[in-house]
């Protein structure tokens, strides 16, 4: 993959934490860390948060794949790949350097012994437990006390602007948005608590389900995902890609919107 990388200006080693992605980004954000340039890390663990984790990928399943067809889910992951190409190759050119070539060098192998395993197991799975279990510790407490409080619809009336006029979503969708910062996968939980039904085509039109799925792909990580980023490139980094994603997530919905 060394060669289709540096297409869009990036080493061959930054396919390993796209391929992560897939299954969480949190630990594909662990594998940015073996590129060598500080850049190259930058715009990988960048493009990384674009990429579909299982959670967001029930998501696509829930929604477009059992009520659209599995030819529509289909073209939005082919939509995301064509969005980390252009993204990619825009952020190339923003901070423009040339990648090295690709040089592995192939070790003498040896028989590992059992403490060396532990060790190395628990150097790469520290980071996950110190940072990202806490967050989700977290989130899942103030889950727990807005469900509660009742606070749901005040913060519907909040995000009604956005949620309601700009993406054309029904209102009580705002709050499953806000858990989604907190964990994907409560995106689809909370949809059917919040319109009273698991059936989403009696309450949504094809087009509202493709709005909320694609603005679901594409808008803030979760907070375990922004955590891991300010552990791989720093405070500025985080929130670069926070209000970067915020506005790829409006402006895609909002395309969607338009075109559908």
């Amino acid at each position: 993959m060394d060669s289709i990388m540096h297409r869009i200006g990036l080493h061959g080693k930054s396919i390993i934490p796209f391929v992560l992605s897939y299954g969480c980004n949190v630990p594909s954000l662990l594998g940015v860390q073996i590129i060598e340039k500080a850049r190259d890390r930058f715009i990988t663990a960048i493009l990384a948060t674009f990429i579909p984790c299982a959670a967001r990928t029930t998501v696509i399943f829930a929604l477009i794949a059992f009520y659209l067809g599995p030819i529509y889910a289909f073209l939005l992951y082919l939509l995301n790949v064509v969005v980390i190409a252009v993204v990619g190759k825009v952020l190339s050119q923003v901070l423009p350097e040339v990648s090295p070539g690709m040089i592995l060098e192939i070790p003498s192998y040896k028989l590992p012994r059992p403490g060396a395993i532990l060790r190395k197991i628990w150097f790469r799975l520290r980071e996950f437990v110190v940072i990202a279990w806490p967050l989700l510790i977290v989130g899942s407490l103030v889950l727990s006390l807005l469900e509660f409080l009742h606070l749901s619809e005040i913060i519907n009336e909040m995000l009604s602007p956005f949620v309601s006029g700009l993406l054309g979503l029904p209102k009580e969708v705002g709050i499953t948005l806000v858990f989604g910062i907190l964990r994907k996968e409560l995106s689809i939980i909370m949809l059917v608590q919040a319109l009273g039904t698991s059936n989403f085509s009696s309450v949504m039109t094809a087009e509202q389900m493709l709005v909320f799925t694609v603005f679901t792909m594409f808008y803030i990580p979760c907070l375990a995902t922004l955590g891991m980023l300010r552990s791989t490139i720093g405070n500025r980094g985080m929130l670069f890609a926070l209000f970067f994603k915020h506005g790829c997530g409006y402006s895609h919905g909002l395309a969607f919107r338009l075109v559908f």
